[in-house]
């Protein structure tokens, strides 16, 4: 073996080693992104329930007023006809609303946080692959001047 090809072997050996790295590296990142991908799929799963939760809650809350205002109604003698049924059939509206509120605002934060665990897993991909093609390039540059210097090619 030529004293030459020493400066090759070794660029070859460090190419090889800077891959290795960039594998270790990039998996270490791709289970990195993937715990935060379960906890971000976790609080979307936990923005889901608690703001069922909180429906729940409203929910019983708006029928513990409906059923007070009926009471309060029957205990002054008027009858569930005209201004008072509207009254109580607009608060029936309003809760329904506010219910569909607190759901939609639920699921538009698990959406968000469903959406950050699927950009999280695609940005550890990319890395992924960044890492492999920089560490190549910069292996195979390396070769490449080392064999242009001895004027191999």
């Amino acid at each position: 073996m030529s004293a030459a090809a020493v400066p090759v072997i070794l660029s070859v050996v460090g190419t090889t080693a800077a891959v290795y790295s960039t594998i270790q590296a990039s998996k270490a990142e791709s289970k990195a992104e993937s715990a935060r991908s379960v906890q971000q799929n976790r609080a979307a799963a936990q923005a889901k329930k608690i703001a069922g939760q909180k429906a729940e809650d409203e929910e019983k809350r708006h029928k513990a007023i409906i059923g007070t205002q009926e009471a309060r109604y029957a205990a002054s003698g008027v009858t569930m006809e005209g201004s008072p049924l509207l009254v109580q059939m607009e608060s029936l509206r309003e809760s329904e609303e506010q219910l569909q509120r607190i759901r939609e605002g639920g699921e538009y934060e698990s959406m968000g946080y469903k959406e950050l665990a699927q950009a999280s897993s695609k940005r550890a991909a990319e890395a992924t692959k960044s890492g492999y093609v920089s560490a190549l390039a910069k292996g195979t540059g390396g070769t490449y001047n080392i064999g242009k210097s001895f004027d191999w090619w």
